[in-house]
């Protein structure tokens, strides 16, 4: 089994500076989505954008890719603020429940509370649900994925998705969903939704709420998709930035 590659890029400054963004991918297809969004953050702040990529011999495995983050977060001299969307927020979500002391902010964007509940366990259940072919399937996906606002073709969409199904550390496959147990969260979280995401509904973001503690937040945008950030990275950096604004200044206070 080969090992699987991380690159870690930074995108602005030095990572030694104090309010680092940490911001992970584990689907190297959909990275160009949260481009975006990190530019505008590193206008303001130091970003690195951690990767995972997996072997085409290599199993699945999430615990892989959160024991290399942390690994990674150990080198850094002070906790960071970490995020992610997805199944990238998933992985961000368990290294923040197994390494708190690493984290100093979680930032899950599209993340259901439900840690298993991805749009790829979202895919496999509707393949055992309707006979139809992968094509079909991904292209009713992306329509109830991406929405109007992304920017991308039906074509193009459908292609990203179909890379992520073999490069994504996903647990699931067509013959098994894997069920993962919800973790803890101790350090401060935001949350960020789309008001029409099919992976982190409605009924998701009421659970949410009934975890927050009192420095956590949960923002949704009305109009959103499950990839929302790529569509409104403007509203999605305000968001962030003022969560960690108000966070810093509560430290001074």
């Amino acid at each position: 089994m080969l090992a699987p590659v991380i690159l870690s890029d930074v995108l602005s400054n030095s990572i030694q500076l104090s309010n680092l963004v940490v911001w992970v991918n584990v689907s190297p297809s959909l990275k160009s989505l949260d481009s975006p969004l990190l530019k505008l953050l590193s206008e303001a702040l130091p970003v690195v954008r951690w990767e995972y990529f997996q072997t085409w011999d290599e199993g699945s495995s999430l615990e892989s890719a959160v024991e290399l983050l942390a690994s990674f977060l150990q080198q850094q001299s002070k906790p960071v603020h970490l995020g992610g969307h997805g199944i990238s927020g998933v992985v961000a979500m368990m290294t923040a429940n197994r390494y708190p002391h690493l984290v100093k902010t979680l930032i899950l964007l599209g993340t259901s509370p439900q840690p298993g509940m991805t749009w790829h366990a979202y895919y496999y259940h509707q393949r055992a649900i309707f006979p139809l072919a992968q094509s079909r399937i991904l292209t009713q996906l992306a329509q109830s994925l991406f929405g109007p606002s992304v920017g991308c073709s039906v074509k193009t969409c459908v292609h990203l998705l179909g890379q992520d199904l073999t490069a994504s550390p996903s647990p699931h496959s067509i013959f098994h969903l894997a069920k993962i147990d919800p973790v803890e969260i101790t350090v401060p979280l935001l949350v960020c939704g789309g008001g029409r995401d099919v992976i982190m509904t409605p009924p998701d973001q009421e659970k949410w709420k009934k975890k927050l503690k009192s420095s956590d937040r949960l923002c949704i945008v009305p109009n959103g998709y499950h990839f929302f950030h790529a569509a409104y990275p403007d509203r999605i950096a305000s968001e962030i930035l003022d969560f960690l604004s108000v966070l810093a200044m509560s430290r001074l206070t």
